[in-house]
């Protein structure tokens, strides 16, 4: 396929854009930086999704993940192994939007008051940016890639 100069600036800046995302997002599981889960928070802090919690508890499964974003972000930078992280980080993208978009009850401790404004309105930014933001950019990404991956998509082999 062949691709405009606009085409690959573009691919060039979501993939820096998304790599800037993931690492920071690696990066403030160990050093707090954003007030995003992190290894200095308790556990059952206010806030996290209970899925989340469980994930934390597992002891390897949210540190997997946060090593997945990093060694992804760095992929994304140096634009190294960038179809092969694109596809190891995909399930974290997924589920990080899906515990993102469950914001249900939210909504409801939000019309009885029992939560702030401020609140409900982080967790809808929360939902866009940092969980459908990244989905997209990484589904744009691994369309744009394509072409690595159709050999891996066919239906018999050919040996």
């Amino acid at each position: 396929m062949k691709l405009s100069r606009f085409d690959h600036r573009l691919i060039f800046w979501v993939g820096v854009l998304l790599g800037v995302q993931y690492c920071l997002g690696g990066i403030n599981w160990w050093f707090k930086i954003f007030p995003f889960p992190s290894l200095s928070d308790p556990v059952e802090a206010a806030g996290k999704h209970p899925v989340l919690v469980e994930m934390i508890k597992t002891g390897w499964m949210f540190y997997a993940a946060k090593v997945i974003e990093l060694l992804t972000g760095i992929a994304l930078l140096t634009r190294r192994y960038v179809p092969l992280m694109l596809v190891a980080s995909f399930p974290v993208a997924l589920s990080t939007f899906m515990l993102d978009a469950m914001i249900v009850d939210d909504l409801v401790a939000w019309t009885s008051g029992q939560v702030s404004g401020a609140f409900m309105w982080s967790k809808l930014m929360d939902m866009i940016f940092f969980g459908g933001a990244v989905l997209a950019m990484q589904g744009y990404l691994m369309l744009s890639h394509m072409d690595s991956y159709r050999p891996f998509l066919k239906a018999r082999e050919s040996i």
